[in-house]
């Protein structure tokens, strides 16, 4: 960080071309910088009036096709500082690459790619985004139709370059933004490559916030005569930015630190950065377990649902993005209020890039602060090398948490209020608290409201995002904007419903479901009668996929595991998941293409997908498959949790022991079913096959058991007959099983690995693919803070309190 305030190396002196201009807004207009009337209504139409500093100043020199070396710190209007030049310079009708964008995130990169695309909107001029994650055939089609500005990340625009699709023989200016985190994230050969391939006659646009050694050897060989722009001089100052420290009290959990902070706070939206993956699932799922809305933004997410997340956050439709510090790079989100530290950067720049999200362009900003004894040389250096003051504030007491906690449910109640006819079973809550049960009953009741209004807010979302949606439902939408989702459409404007929900399901006609909501929490436990699976719409077709909550996925999630199998994009209409499977609704014109992905892989599992029928209709005699036979004279019968959901069939299933040291040829016969298979071996080698117990098939503990007929079993306690906890206990669901190859000590040895109290299970009821886990009522949150943590390759893992019989 020493060179935050030294002048380039190599470049003009500060005061030959060096500029300190003003603090957010020019002295000048957009008018009198003489653009274009397409660009001047596409900046009206952004409620754009001035120029920033960094925008008035970089215009004149880059119009004049100069070299520039530009820093200025983020959120002051780089990309229109570079964009309004190259779009007064491209012609409408361009068809060859004139311009090369590069950026080190793919979320820049297509951050930079609209905004451009808005600025162009009346210009005419093409832009496209190429970068890694994404369709390699869409990017290929966009750069054959002819497109003069491009915008990409390193890796993949080289890929381009050295397949042929990206051209560069007429491109004249090349634009390196954010360069110093490019080569931090070690894309330096790349970038020179890249630059190698440029017409000599190009111009440079370089805009980084620091100048280190790698950037200075890249202006020498690259430019020539650059002009330097020093914009701030003051490049990091956070004069805007109220910074607040909260000493993280041990008593509690630190997820449960956040909650408290956050009931004092009442924040409206906040990015809440994290040093890890691991504490981005864990903050995210706890966050939406106590009824705060939040996505998680890493780099295990999958491309499709990095792009879904990032639209989430600039529409507006959640509060809290959880993320890391490469994830967020480059991220500019319109009207951030706060920075949240859940644990502080090593490098305290990284603080400092961090809270820089919030209070730009001279707005106000809070970035709050989780302290703990071992962050505090890093609170040193910002205290005394940059002049940071932090106010220090008390961690809320337990009871004042729960007093906000229960002041926000009741507001929200209120506000849910104003828009229910509900005095009919004012009676009925009368005789509710005079039963013994009562306190049961309204927690239930309680719960069960706001799970359903996350869920409208959630589906109400998920419909704006979908191109076609087949069916859409009016929502009223009113006030003011966190209150907008909590809505109900009005009576009157409700579409006629298929099926009619059970009265004691719904009392309150007012705060009924809509028929495409789920109609309870899917915990792996049997639905009971009242509770059928939900039925296509008009114009919709109902399929079943064997992919469910068991394989880590959720509402959102498994249509991006689709169409990462290819699915067509943004066509399901919605889903319901059980454990092993789930029901997805599309359009009818767009089943053919969700059932094309038969046999398409997953995770490492095949997927079958299939339209579902009704009960009264399904061929149930065609779809059990036969019994397999008892072994013959001489012969073991050994049943083993390899199916063809795992790629097996009765030729591969046998060569996979074997190479997993199964004596080899010595499988007599094999049959498959879609979640476990069965190997006929003779007597003297079944120890040889039972001894791959425990060993690993694609992250899968193997399992194999001697078959028993059916008269031979242990006698099971019914599927529904759950033990139950005792006075003083608490008795968890954890969404782990047998189908895993775990037993009760490998639940409770992967619960303890995942950072729950040791020692403290008192007693496991182990399920196909669940558990229920005992504890003591004082440990239940050491344990709930597992939830979201990775476990195994891809998943992570579900703990919440059981609910009662």
């Amino acid at each position: 960080m020493s060179d935050i305030q030294e002048p380039t190396p190599g470049a003009p002196a500060p005061d030959e071309a060096t500029t300190r201009p003003g603090e957010y807004i020019a002295d000048i207009s957009f008018e009198e910088m003489n653009l274009s009337e397409p660009l001047r209504r596409a900046l009206a139409e952004r409620g754009y009036t001035s120029p920033t500093p960094v925008q008035a100043k970089a215009f004149g020199p880059a119009m004049a096709g100069k070299d520039l070396i530009v820093r200025s710190k983020t959120g002051t209007g780089k990309t229109a500082a570079f964009g309004l030049p190259l779009l007064e310079k491209i012609p409408a009708d361009e068809k060859r690459v004139r311009a090369l964008i590069l950026c080190p995130t793919r979320e820049l990169a297509l951050q930079v790619a609209e905004e451009l695309t808005t600025l162009a909107k009346y210009k005419g001029v093409k832009v496209a985004a190429i970068y890694g994650g994404a369709s390699m055939k869409q990017q290929e089609d966009a750069l054959e139709e002819g497109t003069p500005i491009i915008v990409g990340t390193p890796g993949r625009v080289f890929d381009h370059i050295n397949r042929g699709n990206l051209k560069l023989d007429g491109c004249d200016h090349a634009i390196l933004d954010e360069a110093d985190e490019m080569l931090n994230q070690g894309f330096y050969e790349e970038v020179t490559r890249i630059l190698d391939r440029l017409p000599k006659t190009r111009q440079v646009l370089l805009f980084s916030a620091t100048v280190p050694t790698d950037i200075q050897n890249l202006i020498a060989r690259y430019t020539t005569n650059a002009e330097t722009l020093l914009l701030s001089g003051d490049v990091f100052t956070v004069e805007h930015i109220h910074h607040i420290r909260y000493d993280v009290s041990d008593q509690f959990p630190k997820p449960r630190n956040l909650i408290y902070i956050l009931e004092k706070e009442e924040p409206s939206n906040a990015i809440i950065f994290c040093n890890t993956r691991d504490d981005t699932a864990l903050v995210t799922a706890v966050l939406n377990r106590n009824g705060f809305d939040a996505e998680l933004l890493n780099g295990d997410l999958p491309q499709k649902e990095r792009e879904r997340v990032m639209g989430k956050v600039k529409r507006g439709e959640v509060a809290f993005m959880v993320a890391t510090d490469i994830a967020a790079r480059g991220i500019d989100i319109s009207g951030l209020e706060y920075v949240i530290n859940y644990s502080l950067p090593e490098d305290p720049a990284v603080y400092l890039h961090r809270v820089g999200r919030t209070g730009r362009i001279g707005n106000k900003g809070t970035a709050i602060n989780l302290f703990s004894g071992r962050e505090l040389a890093t609170f040193t250096v910002l205290e005394k090398k940059f002049g940071i003051k932090f106010e220090m504030r008390e961690m809320p007491a337990p009871e004042e948490a729960m007093h906000l906690w229960t002041e926000r449910h009741v507001r929200e109640l209120r506000e849910g209020m104003g828009s229910s006819i509900f005095e009919g079973f004012l009676p009925l809550a009368t005789q509710l608290k005079q039963r013994p049960d009562a306190d049961d009953l309204i927690a239930f009741l309680i719960k069960y409201y706001f799970s359903h209004l996350r869920m409208e807010k959630a589906q109400a979302a998920g419909e704006t995002e979908k191109r076609e949606p087949v069916e859409k439902k009016p929502l009223e939408r009113r006030g003011k904007d966190r209150e907008r989702d909590r809505e109900r459409p009005r009576r009157e404007e409700r579409t006629e419903r298929t099926e009619r929900p059970r009265r004691d399901e719904h009392p309150d006609r007012e705060r009924r479901p809509r028929r495409d909501e789920p109609r309870r929490e899917d915990r792996g436990e049997r639905r009971g009668a009242g509770s059928a699976a939900l039925e296509a719409g008009p114009g919709e077709t109902k399929l079943w996929v064997n992919l469910g909550t068991a394989d880590g996925l959720g509402p959102g999630s498994i249509a991006t595991a689709m169409e990462d199998a290819g699915a067509p994009l943004g066509k399901m209409v919605r889903a319901e998941l059980r454990p092993t499977f789930a029901y997805v609704f599309v359009a009818e014109e767009d089943s053919a293409g969700f059932e094309a992905l038969n046999g398409k892989q997953h995770g490492g599992k095949t997927l079958r997908v299939e339209k579902s029928k009704p009960r009264s209709e399904r061929d149930t005699t065609s779809t059990r498959p036969p019994p397999s036979p008892d072994a013959g004279p001489g012969e073991v019968k050994l049943w083993v949790n390899l199916g063809m959901d795992d790629g097996m069939d009765e030729a591969k299933l046998p060569a996979t022991l074997e190479a997993m040291g199964a004596p080899a040829g010595k499988v007599i016969k094999a049959l498959t079913r879609p979640t476990y298979g069965y190997v006929y071996v003779p007597e003297g080698d079944a120890e040889g096959f039972e001894s791959l117990n425990g060993k690993a098939h694609n992250d899968k503990p193997l399992k194999l058991e001697r078959h028993r007929p059916r008269g031979q079993r242990e006698e099971r306690r019914p599927r529904h007959e759950a033990l139950q906890d005792l006075p003083g206990q608490a008795r968890l669901w954890v969404g782990l099983g047998r189908q895993e190859g775990l037993d009760e000590a490998g639940v409770t040895a992967a619960l303890e690995a995942a950072g729950a109290p040791a020692g403290k299970v008192l007693r496991t009821d182990l399920r196909p693919t669940y558990a229920y886990v005992f504890v003591a009522e004082e440990d239940v949150e050491g344990f709930e803070s597992t939830h979201g943590k990775p476990h195994g390759e891809g998943k992570t893992l579900k703990v919440e309190r059981a609910k009662r019989k």
